[in-house]
């Protein structure tokens, strides 16, 4: 790590509850580097292990974003909202999305649900497909993890065009996480057009508001997650809208302007 980093102007941290980003930060001032730091940071109740994670963020990282950190970038209203109590410079930054180029659009299946991330990661929320019912959905995941249900779909290790495809077809994406800093699948799907049902703890709503195409569910409320789907099916994205907000050039230019600055 130290003569990757005394190679490089500038050094771009990521990293939140983890001694490698303390590492990095203490190996980047050794060396004179400027710093910038981005946490994509999960409020502390959310965190497998809270305690611990509050312990070590007091302990080692926050000195070191206050003292050593020229910008602080931030992923959504609520961590910039906290990283602001911290360091006098923060901006906050969406992620960017450029949908894959499909040789055909593949047609769209009414009873196709899609759920992207790990099944075996309880901060991903897989027990709501669990409460589906069976017959109504076709139900596709596509991710590692065992599954309690035959009749999912299952898809590991499979291309970015395969998952481009994946997600044209479906009808709705689903993220019933427990918190997501952004939800980088959901803007995937939207780009391709298909609808998400997000729950209230997933942080790309702070960008989709005006924005056609996406409904919100209280997380464990599984009435309400049945409800939104339905709703979800039918309903049209406003594409143009997304690739406005989430537009490359203009991530691309912000992360540019901080790095000059």
């Amino acid at each position: 790590m130290n003569e990757a980093i005394k190679d490089a102007d500038i050094i771009h941290i990521h990293g939140y509850t983890a001694m490698g980003t303390v590492q990095a930060f203490l190996a980047a001032y050794k060396n004179k580097k400027k710093i910038v730091y981005t946490a994509h940071w999960h409020p502390f109740e959310c965190l497998r292990h809270p305690f611990l994670g509050k312990m070590f963020f007091y302990l080692f990282l926050r000195p070191l974003i206050k003292k050593y950190a020229h910008v602080v970038t931030t992923i959504n209203n609520e961590d910039t909202s906290f990283f602001q109590s911290i360091h006098p410079h923060v901006v906050q930054i969406p992620h960017w999305y450029k949908p894959q180029t499909l040789n055909h659009l593949p047609v769209k299946n009414k009873k196709m649900l899609l759920f992207v991330g790990r099944t075996d990661d309880p901060v991903k929320g897989i027990e709501h497909l669990y409460e589906l019912p069976k017959e109504k959905y076709e139900i596709h995941c596509v991710g590692k993890g065992e599954l309690l249900r035959k009749d999912f779909h299952q898809y590991i290790g499979i291309s970015d065009n395969e998952l481009a495809e994946l997600y044209a077809q479906a009808s709705v994406l689903v993220v019933p996480s427990k918190y997501e800093a952004f939800s980088y699948a959901a803007l995937e799907a939207l780009s391709y057009g298909t609808p998400v049902v997000l729950s209230e703890r997933v942080r790309i709503a702070d960008y989709l508001t005006g924005i056609n195409g996406w409904f919100v569910f209280q997380y464990h409320d599984y009435k309400d997650f049945l409800e939104k789907i339905d709703l979800a099916i039918n309903a049209k994205v406003d594409m143009m809208s997304v690739r406005q907000v989430f537009a490359p050039e203009k991530v691309k230019k912000t992360y540019r302007d901080i790095y000059l600055s």
